[in-house]
C-alpha cells in the first residue's frame, strides 16, 4: 500500500486545479484583510477576529480541492479497478483514499498557517499568548473538522461513483448540515434545551474549542475524542464495508 500512497500523492500534488483553488483563497483573504485593517482602531483583535471569521472559506476550499483530487478523478476514471485488479484489497483501497486526502488536507492547512503567519508579519500585527492560543485552537479544530467532512462525503463517492454526489454531499455536510442544526434549535426550545447541534460534528468542535479557550481541557478531549470516532473513524468503516459489497464492472 505504501507504493500506492506514493503514486497517488505524485497524481495529486501534480494537479493544478487545488492549488490554483487554494492561492485565491489566500487572495480573497489578503484582500478583504488589507481593506478592513486601516480603519481598524485595534489591528490585532481586527486580524484575529477576520482570520477566524474568513479561514472557514479557505477551509472549505482545502476540503473540495482534497475531494477534487483524491476522489473525483478516482472515479472518474475508474482507476480504482486496475489498481484492485493487481492485488490491492478495497479495504486497503478505501484506507489509502482516505489516508491521501489526510495527508492533502494536512499540507495545504499546513501551507495556509504559513502564509496565514507571512500576513501577520506584513501587517505588523502582534499576538499575545491568548489571542496565540486562540488562533491554534482554531486551526486544530479546522483539521478535525475537515477531515471529517471529506470523510463522510467518501462514503457517497463510494456508494454512487459518482465526482458530482461527492462533492454535493460535501457541501451539503459541510454547510447545510449546520445551519438546519441552528433553525432547529431556533424554532424548538426543547431541542434547544438538549443542545442538539453539539451532535454533529461542527458543534462538537465548537464545543470542544470552546472548553480548551476557557481552560477546561478534559471537557475539551470528552468532545474531540467522540467527535474523531463517531465522524471520522466510524465513517471510514461504513466506506470500507460499502465498498466491499460494491460490484465493479471490469
Amino acid at each position: 500500500m505504501r507504493k500506492l500512497l506514493e503514486a497517488d500523492m505524485r497524481r495529486i500534488m501534480s494537479k493544478i486545479v487545488p492549488w490554483l483553488l487554494l492561492v485565491a483563497s489566500w487572495v480573497y483573504l489578503a484582500v478583504s484583510l488589507a481593506k478592513g485593517i486601516g480603519d481598524s482602531p485595534d489591528r490585532n483583535f481586527f486580524y484575529v477576529k477576520h482570520i477566524s471569521q474568513n479561514l472557514g472559506f479557505v477551509d472549505l476550499v482545502i476540503g473540495f480541492s482534497a475531494l477534487l483530487g483524491v476522489y473525483g478523478d478516482e472515479f472518474k476514471s475508474m482507476a480504482m479497478i486496475g489498481v484492485i485488479g493487481r492485488g490491492i484489497s478495497r479495504d486497503k483501497f478505501v484506507i489509502s483514499k482516505f489516508l491521501d486526502a489526510l495527508f492533502l488536507i494536512l499540507e495545504m492547512l499546513i501551507l495556509s498557517v504559513i502564509y496565514i503567519a507571512i500576513l501577520k508579519v506584513a501587517f505588523g500585527i502582534t499576538l499575545n499568548a491568548t489571542e496565540s492560543k486562540f488562533m491554534v485552537c482554531l486551526f486544530i479544530s479546522m483539521l478535525i473538522e475537515e477531515i471529517a467532512y471529506v470523510t463522510i462525503a467518501a462514503i457517497f463517492y463510494f456508494l454512487s461513483e459518482n465526482a458530482a454526489i461527492g462533492l454535493f454531499a460535501y457541501l451539503a455536510f459541510e454547510l447545510i448540515v449546520p445551519i438546519a442544526f441552528r433553525l432547529a434549535t431556533l424554532f424548538s426550545p426543547m431541542l434547544k434545551r438538549m443542545r442538539i447541534e453539539t451532535w454533529y460534528i461542527q458543534g462538537m468542535i465548537a464545543s470542544a474549542y470552546s472548553d480548551f479557550i476557557m481552560g477546561d481541557i478534559a471537557s475539551a478531549f470528552l468532545m474531540i475524542l467522540p467527535a474523531i470516532v463517531i465522524y471520522i473513524l466510524a465513517m471510514l468503516v461504513i466506506s470500507i464495508l460499502i465498498f466491499r459489497k460494491k460490484e465493479l464492472e471490469f
